[in-house]
């Protein structure tokens, strides 16, 4: 980027203004001084090398702040060194906006207006898995071709007809490629040197030109950035060029990315299918074959006996039906079986040298599973769990560090690169404590962290009511009365409300027995979550009136503006699932009020606003929340608190006021 002294205001602030107010204005955009202001404090932090917090409610329009702020600094910063910015987000759709939308209605506008002499450039950043491997798709084009199977005829078929890698070889913009075909023809992860295609390799092609300095932002997920940070910690090479700016959009995500990215884990059928590999690859003499299939059956009792013996922990626990995650200890047995297993690995490794040499998939798998059980075997900060303890196959051991905190600030707050976090909900009601202890932030230096909040300007005093409910008992999800009393307020609600309804569960299984009593007790469609989110939302939008039941990621995955959604039902308040790495935080405090009052509580109030966030998207967007819940009702002992965080509603404990205000703010139509 480039600027012509005479054409631009003197202060970089003013500019910021004159991109807004004049160019932006100019080209159609509503601009609001919240907007401005936001991106002048981004500036400020950019400027200042800060860690900057910034929370911005629906429309503040954050991410052209954020874009316009680091634009104005890289044209007045000194130095002829360009600048790189990383902007990492949680959702793959607010990447595609970024790199397709944002920043080329921002480039163009700023090269026709003569700020900038050359168009900004965007890259989308992420794993090799998304990418064709054209070695590995020739290998299965080959075989497909020469198979006589009507199901191999039919995959080719299918193959042929997306044209796979003839434009991109970003799998992702194939629709309809099964997960189970992408696996076949990706990139693989042991992707290296000695492949033959290296020096005609697309993928490596793509890498050099994705991670040139060229670029003016490099666009990726919350995993790639925590990523690149620790290959820099460690001093490995990194994923990202050498950036002199972050921005983390969809901050409120961060810290789930960070558990998937420092947690580790291995199965008993890892162990089986590294056995089972090596075991069809066996040639050689009966005294070679008898010693190797003695070393491969070894290492399978040694994995038997080390899961057996953390299920025998189990024996006294009453396992719910839905338990998938289970506490547990390793003890020195434990731990003992493990260095067996990495002797175990070890030699099988050196006696089956030649053959998992030729094949660099298996050699990496050896690898890795040999890394995390020395982790396992040698750790003792850390927590331990299993998952899927009914299933013996699926069952798997999952750790993470217990000084999560501290790993983060050295990855990502310690080092001196001006950090922008920025979401719509980040603070409980007692501003951002929950957020900067939970993710390390302020671990660091309190003169280098500074904070931001600015409220939604969307009218929600006139658009929207709350709606309280007082019929509904206290939260029991194995009690009928409890149940029969959901059922009946959800029905009356959505009677007056007309359909256009999403019902929002923190348990599926509360979720199906409501379902289970309203589905044929209602005028409107009633649609239920199953695995295939996106075509029951799509379903959800096609109905016009209907009502939807979800749960999970529905929470924040929801994006519905206009009349369609205008009523949302929240049934409980989303505390947090129990979890082993709550059991352990549950441990530091000494009593069970003070882990409620500074980890259950901040959270379950950011997941809330989260949640109520699916209802107003837009200025136009009008209707009613729910909150079937009966700790927030006049007698319940969480009500304060939820409303003080929740100041900007209207609250109401009417059925007559839900009718009235749907017939002032709906036109006619609505309720055709």
């Amino acid at each position: 980027m480039k600027k012509e002294r005479e054409n631009f205001p003197l202060e970089p602030k003013e500019m910021i203004e004159f991109i807004f107010k004049r160019l932006m204005c100019g080209n159609g955009f509503i601009v609001r001084d919240n907007q401005i202001q936001l991106s002048k404090k981004i500036f400020d932090g950019i400027k200042n090398n800060n860690i900057l917090i910034c929370e911005a409610g629906v429309g503040t329009g954050k991410t052209y702040a954020y874009l316009v702020a680091s634009i104005v600094y890289s044209l007045y910063k000194t130095g002829e060194k360009k600048s790189v910015s990383i902007i990492s987000t949680s959702s793959i759709e607010l990447q595609n906006a970024i790199i397709k939308n944002y920043v080329p209605v921002l480039s163009k506008i700023l090269v026709d207006n003569k700020i900038i002499d050359k168009p900004l450039s965007a890259v989308l950043r992420k794993g090799k898995e998304h990418y064709l491997c054209i070695l590995r798709f020739k290998r299965i084009m080959n075989y497909l071709k020469s198979s006589d199977k009507d199901i191999d005829k039919e995959l080719l078929n299918k193959l042929i007809g997306l044209k796979i890698g003839e434009i991109s070889i970003d799998l992702d913009e194939y629709k309809g490629l099964k997960n189970h075909i992408v696996q076949k023809i990706n990139v693989p992860k042991g992707c290296n040197y000695s492949c033959p295609f290296y020096e005609n390799c697309r993928y490596i092609e793509l890498m050099k030109y994705v991670k040139s300095s060229t670029h003016d932002f490099q666009v990726c997920n919350h995993n790639y950035y925590i990523s690149d940070a620790i290959k820099r910690y460690k001093g490995k090479t990194s994923l990202m060029p050498e950036h002199s700016l972050v921005i983390i959009d969809e901050a409120h995500k961060l810290m789930d990315a960070a558990i998937q990215i420092f947690e580790k884990r291995f199965s008993y059928e890892d162990v089986l299918i590294i056995v089972n590999v090596l075991k069809s690859k066996m040639k050689g003499n009966k005294a070679y074959l008898t010693v190797q299939k003695g070393y491969l059956d070894d290492l399978s009792l040694e994995a038997k006996k080390f899961y057996q013996g953390l299920l025998n922990q189990l024996k006294n626990i009453e396992l719910e039906e839905d338990s998938s995650q289970i506490r547990i200890k390793l003890g020195a047995y434990e731990r003992k079986i493990l260095g067996n297993i990495i002797l175990k690995l070890d030699k099988i490794s050196l006696y089956c040298k030649a053959d998992i040499e030729k094949n660099r998939q298996l050699e990496l798998m050896i690898e890795n599973l040999r890394e995390v059980i020395e982790i396992f075997h040698g750790s003792v900060n850390i927590i331990y769990w299993l998952e899927n303890p009914q299933s013996e196959r699926l069952i798997s051991i999952c750790s993470i560090p217990t000084d999560m905190e501290k790993q983060l600030y050295k990855v990502l707050w310690k080092n001196r690169v001006p950090k922008i976090l920025t979401s719509g909900t980040l603070s409980d009601d007692r501003g951002f404590n929950y957020f900067k202890s939970t993710s390390g932030i302020d671990m660091g230096y309190s003169n280098k962290l500074s904070e931001v909040s600015y409220s939604s300007p969307y009218d929600y005093k006139n658009n929207t009511l709350l709606y309280i409910s007082e019929n509904i008992p206290y939260p029991d999800k194995q009690s009928e009365e409890y149940i029969s009393a959901i059922a009946d307020e959800i029905l009356r609600l959505i009677d007056a409300s007309s359909g256009h309804a999403v019902v929002l569960f923190t348990a599926y299984s509360l979720l199906s027995k409501v379902y289970e009593l309203t589905k044929t007790k209602t005028k409107y469609p009633l649609l239920k979550m199953d695995k295939s989110e996106k075509n029951i939302v799509d379903a959800y939008k096609r109905s016009k009136n209907g009502v939807l039941f979800a749960t999970g990621s529905f929470w924040e995955g929801v994006d519905c503006p206009g009349d369609i959604l205008s009523l949302l039902i929240i049934v409980n308040l989303p505390f947090p699932t129990p979890t082993p790495i709550y059991e352990h935080k549950k441990m530091q405090y000494a009593e069970l009020k003070e882990f409620i009052e500074h980890i259950v509580f901040p959270e379950m109030l950011i997941k809330l606003k989260q949640g109520m966030g699916r209802l107003i998207r837009c200025e136009t967007d009008t209707g009613v929340i729910s909150i079937l819940d009966y700790r927030v009702s006049l007698k319940g002992k969480y009500r304060k608190r939820v409303l003080q965080a929740l100041n900007e509603y209207r609250v109401t404990d009417s059925l007559d006021d839900v009718r009235r205000f749907f017939r002032k703010v709906k036109r006619e139509e609505y309720f055709l």
